[in-house]
């Protein structure tokens, strides 16, 4: 069967983990570690019961976009899971990490502000243009894979910026 991979992030820790489709079971393995079968069946509502191996854990799952608020033993956190060739690909585009409260637009490269097409305050779309940065002669939009609202716009145009230099903080 084949095998995704997906990055999860909680309390700012990423991790990644594998999971492949093994009948009415899933063979699960985070990070390096082996593989355990698991399954997951809706109980009702949110409430599901995770079967670990011989064990059963009931977890609570609440989804919106790529964040999922989970109680598990009475212990609540938010976690994002995004597919591991989207989360390789918003590093390489510049997103500081997926799966961080507040998400950062970096600049890829050094160049030239030619445009901000946001404000604080603004609610953002994922793949939404959020700064024209010309570099190489060539004038490039970058955005973020995940919608937000603007938290802080950290350059105007006109401005030369460094490659790793913040542009954009979202929420």
């Amino acid at each position: 069967m084949t095998e995704r991979a997906f990055s999860v992030t909680i309390d700012g820790e990423t991790q990644v983990v594998h999971i492949r489709r093994e009948g009415e079971e899933h063979l699960v393995r985070i990070g390096d570690s082996q593989e355990r079968r698991a399954r997951l069946d809706q109980v009702r509502g949110p409430l599901y019961a995770l079967r670990l191996g011989e064990r059963t854990i009931e977890v609570m799952l609440r989804r919106t976009g790529e964040e999922t608020q989970m109680v598990v033993g009475g212990a609540a956190c938010d976690a994002v899971v995004v597919d591991e060739a989207r989360a390789r690909l918003a590093k390489l585009a510049g997103a500081s990490s997926v799966g961080t409260a507040k998400r950062e637009l970096k600049a890829p490269m050094p160049g030239l502000v030619v445009k901000v097409l946001v404000q604080p305050g603004e609610a953002t779309h994922k793949a939404q243009p959020l700064i024209v940065l010309q570099a190489m002669k060539m004038e490039n939009e970058l955005s973020l894979p995940h919608d937000g609202v603007v938290q802080h716009v950290g350059v105007e145009p006109g401005q030369t910026v460094e490659q790793g230099q913040v542009l954009v903080v979202l929420e």
